[in-house]
């Protein structure tokens, strides 16, 4: 966002836009990276001119050199960006960020971040909760979605099934880490019966739940002893 004040905007029309035919940049090297990824004719392809509210081109303060890139302001509160951050990375771009400081008409809509950066389920947004947007810094709710935003982009394939089996993953991996480490410590002190007896009451503890027996549980954690004893001691 503060890298968003290193740039300098001009609204313009459509008809003022050169058609830019490539991608190179002779500006500052430490800032190549910083190019248009498709031209603005090209990522206006198959929207109404009706439907455009503003064009804003952003330039680098720092080169005069550098390729300008294009934000679109569109009805529905769309915000496009030649950059395209906005659609790989699911996130607003600086260009974006730059242009929702000086023009009056852009929005941030909480569709502009996609999905998979949210945590929660509860913070998804949906049409039926309605989305959060910001209007000159006042904050605001709409149930109209960004409808060419999810034209463009492709479904979210980070489901709740599997960030629940990631986090179950993660899980699992960090306990096995600590189970680990305290077999290393039981075996290095000679304390495994200590260490066993305590996780067999944590077995019986919670075994109801699980639908393990004792015996099935406790035949599982000594081949899990077992398995770490030969990994940690290889």
């Amino acid at each position: 966002m503060n890298q968003s004040l290193l740039y300098q905007v001009n609204l313009v029309s459509i008809n003022q836009i050169e058609d830019e035919e490539s991608n190179d940049n002779n500006g500052i090297l430490g800032h190549s990276h910083d190019i248009p990824q498709i031209r603005l004719r090209d990522l206006l392809n198959g929207i109404s001119y009706n439907d455009i509210i503003e064009i804003w081109e952003v330039s680098y303060i720092a080169s005069k050199t550098s390729k300008s890139h294009y934000v679109v302001i569109l009805k529905d509160a769309t915000l496009l960006c030649t950059c395209m951050f906005i659609i790989n990375q699911g996130m607003i771009c600086r260009h974006q960020f730059r242009v929702l400081i000086q023009s009056d008409n852009a929005i941030f809509h909480i569709s502009h971040i996609h999905t998979r950066w949210f945590n929660l389920s509860s913070d998804l947004p949906t049409n039926s909760t309605g989305f959060i947007t910001i209007i000159n810094g006042e904050k605001n709710h709409t149930t109209i979605p960004l409808s060419y935003m999810n034209q463009l982009r492709t479904d979210n394939v980070y489901t709740m099934t599997i960030r629940e089996k990631v986090n179950k993953k993660i899980q699992y991996g960090a306990a096995m880490s600590i189970a680990k480490t305290s077999i290393q410590i039981a075996v290095t002190e000679g304390v495994t019966a200590e260490l066993i007896g305590i996780l067999t009451q944590f077995i019986m503890k919670y075994r109801r739940s699980t639908g393990l027996s004792i015996e099935k549980s406790t035949i599982s954690f000594s081949n899990t002893i077992d398995a770490i004893y030969c990994i940690a001691w290889v």
